[in-house]
């Protein structure tokens, strides 16, 4: 019995104290609107240079994948496409996607300007930037699955369609109030 009591009243008193202590130490959970601003964009930030690194992996995945005699080829390919994407992203992509009426089907083939305010609770530059890597690593992703089956040229005109025009279409469709977003 003694052993039991001894088994039980360790996790017990540990228990009880913890949930004493939880009360206590509520903190102030109100966060102004800057540092939520500044806090979001840094976010936002941070993800897209990870994102923007898995493209050098993808570079070094397909690099291995080819034949030595290719390697700089898909190299000069994954170089290329990064920044036709981004050429293209800021062109028409990301207000193809984030111009979307509600339940529309398509936004506006115009640049991105920034008009960052800070009621969205994040720039909008730090946003187009998470976006277009993302963008770009699609493009990527594509590269992988037809190294050394397409010549660079031909690659690059692909890469500036998928990047400019499909990818963000689709993209707005969900996540920029689009007709796929409207029905859940």
């Amino acid at each position: 019995m003694t052993k039991l009591i001894k088994k039980i009243s360790a996790p017990l008193i540990s228990l009880i104290l913890l949930l004493n202590m939880s009360s206590a130490g509520m903190a102030e959970t109100t966060v102004s609107a800057e540092v939520g601003f500044i806090f979001n964009t840094l976010l936002f930030l941070i993800c897209g240079f990870l994102v923007m690194f898995m493209a050098a992996g993808f570079a070094m995945l397909e690099s291995g994948m080819v034949t030595s005699k290719s390697v700089s080829v898909i190299c000069a390919k994954n170089i290329g496409l990064f920044s036709i994407a981004r050429i293209m992203f800021w062109l028409f992509g990301y207000n193809l996607a984030y111009g979307i009426p509600e339940g529309g089907y398509i936004g506006k083939f115009i640049p991105w300007s920034d008009s960052s305010a800070i009621d969205t609770g994040y720039s909008d530059g730090s946003d187009w930037y998470f976006q277009m890597v993302f963008c770009a690593t699609t493009v990527s992703i594509v590269s992988g699955a037809m190294a050394e089956r397409i010549k660079l040229w031909p690659f690059f005109l692909f890469a500036a369609i998928l990047s400019g025009i499909l990818y963000p279409i689709v993209m707005g469709w969900q996540w920029g109030v689009g007709w796929l977003a409207e029905i859940g």
